[in-house]
This record gives C-alpha cells, structure tokens and sequence, in this order.
C-alpha cells in the first residue's frame, strides 16, 4: 500500500488564498511543475491587488552563489508603499545552507508574502528547514499524478472545460500525449476551442483534432528527438516558446523525457511484463524509439540538458539561442 503524505496538498492551497487566510510563507515543492508552477500564479493573483508598488514584487531565481540571506533580507526589508510585498524565489533546492532558512520560518515578516518553489520530491521533514515549514503548515507539496488519480483529474478538468469527453476519448488522450498535466491542459483547451458546445468528445474526434491543429506541444518535439530530427525538434522548440511555455519548463519536460528512455533502455532487458507494469501500454509505443534506444546518446542528451540549465541560470542568453544550441547538442 503507497504510503501517504503528511504534507498537505498543494489542491489545498484554494484554503489560504483569502486575504483572512493568507501565509507569509508558501513553500511548494515536489515533482509536479506544471502544478507548482500554476500554484505560483494562483497565489501571485490573489497577492497582487495588495502590493500598492511595483517596487514591492520581486521574482528571483536561486543559484548555487545565492543565499539565504538574500532571501531573508528581501522579506525583511519594509514595503516601499502600505501594503504588503511579495516575493517569488525559484530553485530553493540550489541553495547550500537551505537549513539556516529555519531561523526566518519561525519569525516571518508580516508584511511579505514569500513564495518558494522547490523541483523536488524530497523534503524531510525531520530535517530543517522543513521541520519548520511542517510544522507551521507553510509547506505544500505537488506530487505527479498517474493511473487513475490522472484519470480523474482530466476528467475534472474537462467538466471545468464543459467537455463531454467520453471514457474511450479520455483514455486516448492519455495513450497519447503520456501522463503529463501540463500537455494534458493544453489539449483538453484545444478540444474546447475546436469542438462544438455539448458535442460528445469520442476518440474519433480526438485523433481527427491531432492532425487539424497545428500548435505544436512538448510531445511533438520529443518525438522530432526520438527520430533525430533537428531541424523539426527546433522549429517545434521554438513554437513553444512563443506560446508562453518558458525555457525551465522544456528543460524540466526533456530531462523527464531522457529519464524515461534511460528506464525503458534497462526494461528492455526483461520480459514486456515489467515494461507494462511501469508504464502501462505506453511502454510499446516507447519501444518504438530509434535515435534515443541508444545509450551514449542518452548520456549526451543529459550532459546536454544539464549545460542548457547552467547557461539558463548564470547567463543571460536568451531563450531561442540557448534551446537551439541545446537541440544540436541533445543530436550531436
């Protein structure tokens, strides 16, 4: 039986987004980015018309030079206006001395909302500092949904969406685009503005909108990767870009990507039982792979992913140049 998180949910954060119910202090962490990076946004709405100067909202990414105590001083540093300050920090989990964060959860200023995101699915919480954030309830953790727990999650979303999507079409979809919220969002809104109010959403419709529909997704250009097609891996890479999607998201979507055919590439050695097992009946379609089944280029892909992060995070190269040289490398 899975073990169950002591951590509250990231779903519950709905019950401190009221200005009575406020936190100064929103540590979101965990392996859903898609979610954690949503549940940034959620908070930052409800903030935002409290903040009465620009001067009062920062957003910073965390390097390994970073602090704490640039943290800290931001947080503790006055509004420039009355109101309240808000301050987002990604990447806590760069940091060195993550633990003398302690010190500030227990005598947070009242006056910053600070928000933290941590790409981790580790938090112990017998460890500081988020024996602190446990227990002063700060910590909320966004776990990847797969099976049926996804299931249902699509199918809420599609009810928000007023989508009469069909058991068979919803199943599809996943077949599909694999187990990731993220693709799944955008398809369901591409369903929504293609298809007619209360029409019946069957597999049919769904594949007959994958061919009509041309915005391209992360899963486009995994399977540009999958075939060694640079030139179709970078046209996609940059469709996504100019559709809002950020560069932490397509490296984050990749390095997944590259972690689940190193999986598959062990897999194969066994019997088609412990692949399905894992991946259910996705593992045949990522048997399929050709360009990646191999490994020296998977550990390419990785080193390539993993400079692509460095020059994201300490340069200031902008998006398109740093996705292209990450694609050439990725199919060196």
């Amino acid at each position: 039986m899975k073990k169950e998180s002591k951590v509250e949910s990231i779903y519950s954060l709905p019950n401190y987004l009221k200005e009575d119910t406020l936190l100064p202090i929103y540590f979101l962490y965990g392996e859903d980015t898609f979610t954690i990076n949503n549940a940034a946004k959620a908070i930052e709405k409800v903030v935002a018309p409290l903040v009465a100067s620009d001067f009062d909202r920062e957003s910073i990414t965390l390097t390994k030079d970073s602090t704490v105590s640039q943290i800290v001083d931001l947080a503790y540093s006055f509004p420039f206006s009355g109101g309240k300050k808000l301050i987002i920090a990604k990447g806590f989990n760069e940091l060195k001395e993550m633990k003398t964060f302690a010190s500030y959860v227990k005598d947070p200023a009242e006056f910053t909302v600070l928000v933290i995101l941590q790409s981790s699915k580790k938090a112990p919480l017998n460890q500081e500092p988020y024996k602190s954030l446990y227990a002063n309830k700060f910590l909320f953790e966004a776990r990847e949904l797969s099976g049926g727990e996804l299931s249902d999650w699509m199918f809420k979303k599609a009810r928000i969406e007023k989508l009469n999507l069909t058991k068979a079409a919803g199943d599809l979809l996943i077949e599909m685009v694999g187990e990731n919220k993220g693709i799944l969002e955008m398809q369901l809104n591409k369903i929504a503005a293609y298809s007619k109010p209360d029409e019946e959403i069957t597999p049919e419709i769904i594949q007959n909108l994958a061919e009509i529909t041309k915005e391209y997704s992360i899963f486009d250009l995994q399977n540009a990767l999958e075939k060694g097609d640079k030139s179709k891996a970078i046209s996609y890479a940059y469709n996504l870009l100019s559709s809002q999607n950020d560069m932490t998201f397509i490296i984050a979507m990749l390095t997944r990507f590259i972690t689940t055919h190193a999986r598959v590439l062990e897999l194969r050695k066994l019997p088609d039982s412990e692949g399905k097992k894992e991946f259910r009946n996705r593992y045949y379609f990522l048997k399929k792979t050709t360009y990646m089944s191999n490994e020296k280029r998977l550990e390419n892909a990785a080193k390539a992913l993993l400079e692509a992060d460095i020059r994201l995070k300490t340069s200031g190269i902008d998006a398109k140049s740093n996705v292209a040289i990450l694609i050439a490398e990725m199919l060196r």
